[in-house]
């Protein structure tokens, strides 16, 4: 007799029970942190079967922890939700213009920023456009206001949750519309985060970490770690070094390919969105908009060759583009690999034994080298 198992679509829309405490007390040396339940709904862990709680630390400045959950589906945000609308703040956070990024298990699948006065439609239809296969289902964020236009383009496609500083009355009545029915965006989640907190998140390396923030991990036996968030030295286009040398036994390698302005740009977005991809990381832009994403392979190259296999899947020219890569580059292969695709200029932290093969391979196809001597690896 046959099992019926056509039940346990149920289990992705149901919240299950979880007896943590109301609140819990970190001490970390002689600092003692409160944390509170985040006010919102929530609905399992990474899987329907985990139960899990969310804390934020009482009486700091939030735009996760306070979350005004607009729009919770049946049952409220997933712990993988909440890590995907984390990840969407922490790639935003590097952009003072309009943009929209696409989270799909916490790498961009997408992602658009303001270039050409673009509408916030726009910025959606292009982040989306990146990876449309991988867009089903992913979390969309906006560092801007979403208006009813952009709605009607969110609720074509479906999209697990949506967040964002703030929404016109017609946009919410829009993303609401399909709410207790069967038809597509049923349960989307909308939420809304405070922008003042969200613009005060660490991003570089200047930046202020005396209020106790972690990236806090467990390991299989139950050790924990305690690591400082990722902050970058990249501010600004000019911190790249444009002209890196290496030396060897048969002299100065020094990269001759000046970038231009555009690719200098667009670097500086290809490393931001970089430091969000899990490694191996690789990232192409063009004109502030991500063509491919290559994530989480176990060798450079491979993590290369998928984001062009991506690239060429939703046929997008790699054509005068920019490609970051979160660590050096073994061999030449990957600089080969790339100008066979039209690429002009490349983001990388150098620190290889072969960098002198690097920087002679981008000399032999006229490809600038943008060096950041530091590396962004998401190992998660």
């Amino acid at each position: 007799m046959p099992t019926d198992v056509s039940a346990f679509k149920d289990a992705y829309k149901t919240a299950i029970g979880a007896n943590f405490p109301e609140t819990v007390k970190i001490t970390f040396g002689n600092q003692e942190t409160e944390l509170r339940k985040v006010p919102y709904d929530l609905r399992y862990g990474t899987n329907p079967h985990q139960p899990f709680a969310a804390y934020f630390p009482i009486g700091s400045p939030l735009c996760i922890g306070n979350l005004e959950l607009l729009k919770g589906g049946k049952a409220g945000l997933s712990l993988t939700n909440l890590q995907d609308m984390s990840q969407a703040l922490n790639v935003l956070k590097y952009f003072s213009k309009p943009a929209c990024v696409a989270m799909k298990h916490l790498n961009p699948c997408g992602f658009k920023v303001t270039t050409n006065d673009e509408t916030t439609a726009e910025l959606y239809r292009l982040s989306r456009m990146c990876d449309e296969r991988s867009h089903f289902g992913a979390v969309v964020g906006f560092n801007s206001f979403v208006d009813k236009q952009t709605a009607e383009e969110i609720m074509q496609s479906f999209v697990e949750c949506v967040i964002a500083p703030h929404y016109s009355n017609e946009a919410l009545e829009i993303l609401k519309r399909n709410e207790g029915t069967r038809k597509l965006n049923n349960s989307i989640r909308v939420a809304k985060y405070d922008y003042d907190a969200f613009k005060n998140l660490p991003k570089f390396r200047r930046d202020n970490l005396s209020n106790g923030l972690w990236n806090i991990r467990t390991l299989a036996d139950g050790t924990m770690t305690f690591e400082v968030p990722y902050l970058t030295q990249i501010e600004i286009t000019g911190d790249f070094i444009t002209d890196p040398m290496v030396q060897d036994s048969n002299g100065a390698h020094i990269a001759e390919t000046i970038p231009t302005q555009q690719q200098l740009q667009d670097g500086l977005t290809a490393w931001y969105l970089n430091i969000n991809v899990r490694s191996n990381g690789i990232v192409f832009v063009k004109n502030g908009q991500a063509l491919s994403v290559g994530t989480g392979q176990q060798e450079r190259i491979g993590a290369v060759e998928q984001a062009i296999q991506k690239a060429r899947r939703e046929k997008h020219s790699l054509e005068g583009s920019v490609m970051s890569s979160d660590a050096f580059f073994p061999s030449r292969d990957c600089i080969d690999a790339v100008a066979a695709e039209g690429v002009k200029a490349v983001v990388w932290p150098a620190g290889s034994i072969k960098d002198a093969e690097i920087i002679d391979a981008a000399n032999e196809y006229g490809i600038a080298l943008l060096a950041t001597l530091e590396r962004c690896f998401a190992h998660f």
